[in-house]
This record gives structure tokens, C-alpha cells and sequence, in this order.
């Protein structure tokens, strides 16, 4: 008998631990053959061991005889052969009962298979992202050290996926990859990352292409011999589009709160955002927290980016917008945008 952690529950795991696998250890060979589901008074001490008290745990089994219904649990019957390493082992509160969660890989699969594109992409970004949520820091999330690695990549995934060919799912989620954008470090950038670079039809604002917190080398003055020199910074999203052969980019930064507060970060904020200001063809806006509540405001934003990076005005219609047909699109974009800000910008999840 062995326990697996699989789906939504999976991923919160991953976003709430350090990453268990070591850098060049072999992936493990288990497989789905004797998962079960734990009873009633089990589940409760695993949600304490695995700190996901209040999380509705998600479980694979291999045979529908093993369904249990629980208040706390979901069980998922897997009959298909996983791709090897589809299962990772970490520690288990029993010493006769293993405990595995699916790879980061494996559960982008399943949430895809199961639930929005919008959904999948803010999931995968939370793999592929180097923060980690921790309740007892400011904001409630912590950047990953080097040690503990980032669970997955946007080419794991997509490697995982083609050892994945004939499962269901794999269709929906290599359409989710596509917009996937890695390196978040938060998931309110993870939110803005989808509110301005996911197509029109998403709800995005689709201004161009989207990186997170990408390194700009910026000017910082020059030495005593006059050499020019130059410091790192990192914006945290940095839109990309090019216009008759020209690229032209827009920064914006975060800033909360929760993080950001009090005069010595203030001006350290200033200094970062006057620093960035030195790169050529990048705009560089800031957003705080009470601009990521308000919808009007981070659309105007967007068409303030959209316009320095000499963008057409978007959604594109084949009607004009004041027809009756016009207006009914732009009425069903805007509710498809609304719907993205509140499920993954104002109300971003932490996991």
C-alpha cells in the first residue's frame, strides 16, 4: 500500500516545500500499483505532516474499488501507465506506508486536463516560478534559495508531455504551455503576466511578449579611467514588441506593501526604478498595491504600454466597434478581462 499526492493538492505541496529531488539524482521508477486512499482519520494526519491544514487533499488509486469520500479528500482512479518519474518520494508520517507525490510535471497535466486554460497557465507559472509560499514571512512569500531549486521548467514540462503522448490531458496542456512565462516571483506577477500577455479571446490584453524578471544591465556611472560601468537590475515584467524592425520594451514593477513599505525601501524602489529608466527604448511604470485592485486603472496602464510599444489598439474586429456587433464583442472581451482580474489578479492564489 502506498499513498500518492496528486492534482491541486500536488501542486500546493510543491509551493509550500522545498523541492525533494536532489540536482542529478535518478528519477524514481514507482508506479501507480498499490496506491490507496486513507481513511478518514489518516487524511487528517497527513494534511498536518504535509502542513496543508484546510487543503482538500487529492490522492491517486489505482482501482475504483479504493474511491473514498471524504470531506478533506478527493481520490483520482489512474489505470494508465505514467511516464517514468512521475512519481517523487518524500517523507511519510508511517513507517510501513510510502508516501510519493506526482512530478510538478504531472500535475501541470492533470490541473490541465481538468480545468481552465487560464487555470493551467497560472499553475504552471507557479512550477516554473522561483518563489515559494511561506505563511510566516511578509506577504506570505519567500524568494527560493539556490539550494532549493524551482520544481519545473516550461522545456520539462514540454519534455514530460511528449513521454506523456496518448494520456489524457496532454492536448490542453500543451496549448497552456505556450503561455506559461517562468522566473515569477510572486503570484501577483504571475496574474499580471497573464492580464497583459494572454490573447484577447483568454481575456488578456495581449500587448506583446511577456518576460518575468529578466536581468537589464543599466548604467551606473564610469570608474576613474573613465570606463563606462554597469549594474544589474531586474524588473519584475518587461512587455516586448517590434515595430518596423525596432524593439521597444516596457517595465513594470510591483510594489507591495507588504514588501515595500517604510522610507529606506522606498528609496531604494526610487533608485531601481531611476536606474532602469537609463535603458533605451524601455518605459518603466510602477504598480502598487491598491493599483493591482483597481480594473480600470491596470487597463489604462496596458493601453499606456500598448501605445509605447506602437501597438494597434486590440481586440481586432472584422465589424466596426460602434456597430451593434461591435459593441456586443468588445462587451464579451470585457467581461472575459474582468474575469481574469478577479480570479488571478485581485484575487491571485497563493496555493
Amino acid at each position: 500500500m502506498k499513498y500518492i499526492l496528486s492534482h491541486t493538492a500536488a501542486v500546493t505541496w510543491y509551493m509550500r516545500h522545498e523541492f525533494p529531488r536532489i540536482r542529478g539524482e535518478r528519477t524514481s521508477r514507482a508506479s501507480v500499483a498499490g496506491a490507496s486512499a486513507p481513511d478518514a482519520s489518516s487524511v487528517a494526519r497527513l494534511q498536518w505532516f504535509l502542513r496543508l491544514e484546510g487543503i482538500k487533499l487529492d490522492v491517486l488509486v489505482d482501482d475504483p474499488s479504493k474511491r473514498r469520500h471524504f470531506k478533506n479528500l478527493n481520490t483520482h482512479v489512474c489505470t494508465e501507465s505514467l511516464p517514468e518519474g512521475s512519481l517523487v518520494s518524500i517523507p511519510s508520517c508511517w513507517d510501513e506506508i510510502p508516501l510519493y507525490v506526482v512530478s510538478p510535471e504531472l500535475a501541470f497535466l492533470q490541473v490541465a486536463c481538468g480545468s481552465t486554460l487560464q487555470a493551467a497557465v497560472y499553475t504552471g507559472m507557479a512550477l516554473c516560478s522561483d518563489y515559494r509560499i511561506d505563511v510566516l514571512a511578509d506577504g506570505g512569500v519567500v524568494q527560493r534559495a539556490p539550494s532549493d531549486r524551482r520544481p519545473t521548467s516550461v522545456s520539462g514540462i514540454g519534455r514530460f508531455l511528449d513521454r506523456a503522448q496518448g494520456m489524457k490531458g496532454v492536448r490542453p496542456a500543451r496549448r497552456a504551455l505556450r503561455y506559461v512565462v517562468e522566473h515569477a516571483w510572486s503570484p501577483k506577477e504571475s496574474g499580471l503576466a497573464m492580464f497583459y500577455g494572454l490573447p484577447c479571446h483568454y481575456g488578456g490584453m495581449h500587448i506583446g511578449a511577456v518576460t518575468l524578471n529578466p536581468s537589464v544591465e543599466v548604467y551606473a556611472g564610469r570608474d576613474m579611467f573613465g570606463e563606462v560601468k554597469t549594474e544589474t537590475r531586474y524588473p519584475d515584467i518587461v512587455i516586448s514588441a517590434y515595430n518596423k524592425g525596432v524593439r521597444y520594451d516596457v517595465a513594470f514593477d510591483y510594489d507591495a506593501d507588504s514588501t515595500h513599505e517604510g522610507s529606506a525601501k522606498a528609496v531604494k524602489d526610487r533608485h531601481r526604478a531611476n536606474a532602469i529608466a537609463t535603458v533605451r527604448n524601455l518605459v518603466h511604470f510602477t504598480l502598487v498595491t491598491s493599483d493591482i485592485s483597481d480594473f480600470n486603472y491596470l487597463v489604462l496602464m496596458g493601453e499606456r504600454a500598448r501605445k509605447v510599444l506602437k501597438q494597434r489598439r486590440k481586440p481586432s474586429l472584422n465589424v466596426p466597434r460602434d456597430s451593434v456587433e461591435g459593441r456586443k464583442a468588445l462587451k464579451a472581451y470585457r467581461e472575459r478581462q474582468i474575469e481574469l482580474f478577479d480570479s488571478f489578479v485581485r484575487g491571485a492564489r497563493d496555493f
